[in-house]
């Protein structure tokens, strides 16, 4: 008797462990579901902002361009008149030297990227891209003659911001990330030889730094106008007239 008594305690208690075990896991299985359905609602949700967001930049896009082809068809109507031609071609010539036309022409097309696999443990801090590595190779292309350059998609002008917060590269104020594309017009082979023997970019690209630098000829490219991915005015507002 004293033995089926022992055998129906530990029965008992192992009928009563399983429970709690089975509640537990339950339980834990339920939590786990509503963490990622409450995942899965957040990136459905933020799936939801970025199409509109994207929606509304394509609008945007599509005014910007009305805007500048009614710009062009009223300035076009005034050559007629010959007081207001010579005025429009100097103004013209102006928004070439700054930026403000798009530009197309030959030249080659650079892409920088970090290191792969980058370990800020093992690697040098050279092998990840910086204000510094990016404003090198624009002063190495403006030296070898680029005539207009645009970086990830932003052209560049005589007021140009490329600067570095942290690991963020800026550029204008905006966010930009690897690997970074920079297109330039201009002699395709004094630019393409400027940045293939430059010492420093040979040092950055050795495997020990292993920075990923690509540049391809481009016999026919385009670049956008200053005014196409940034507003201008804040930067032409800090001059004056003496």
């Amino acid at each position: 008797m004293e033995a089926k008594r022992r055998l129906r305690l530990i029965a008992s208690i192992l009928a009563l462990l399983v429970g709690l075990a089975g509640g537990f896991l339950v339980r834990q299985l339920v939590e786990g579901e509503e963490t990622d359905d409450a995942e899965l609602a957040a990136i459905r949700e933020a799936r939801t902002v970025l199409a509109q967001e994207e929606d509304r930049h394509q609008v945007l896009l599509a005014q910007n361009d009305e805007l500048e082809a009614r710009k062009k068809s009223l300035l076009s109507r005034l050559e007629d008149f010959d007081d207001a031609s010579a005025v429009l071609a100097e103004m013209r010539q102006f928004a070439l030297l700054s930026g403000m036309t798009d530009v197309e022409g030959s030249g080659i097309r650079i892409s920088l990227d970090d290191r792969l696999d980058y370990d800020p443990l093992t690697d040098p801090i050279e092998s990840v891209i910086h204000d510094s590595t990016i404003n090198y190779v624009l002063n190495l292309l403006w030296s070898a003659g680029a005539r207009a350059i645009s970086f990830n998609g932003v052209r560049l002008t005589a007021i140009s911001e490329v600067s570095c917060v942290g690991p963020t590269i800026l550029c204008y104020g905006i966010r930009q990330m690897p690997p970074y594309l920079i297109e330039a017009i201009g002699p395709e082979e004094e630019m393409k030889n400027a940045l293939e023997t430059d010492s420093y970019l040979l040092y950055l690209t050795q495997d020990k730094i292993g920075v990923r630098l690509a540049i391809l000829r481009e016999h026919q490219m385009r670049l956008p106008s200053f005014s196409r991915t940034q507003d201008y005015l804040p930067y032409i507002d800090l001059l004056r007239t003496p």
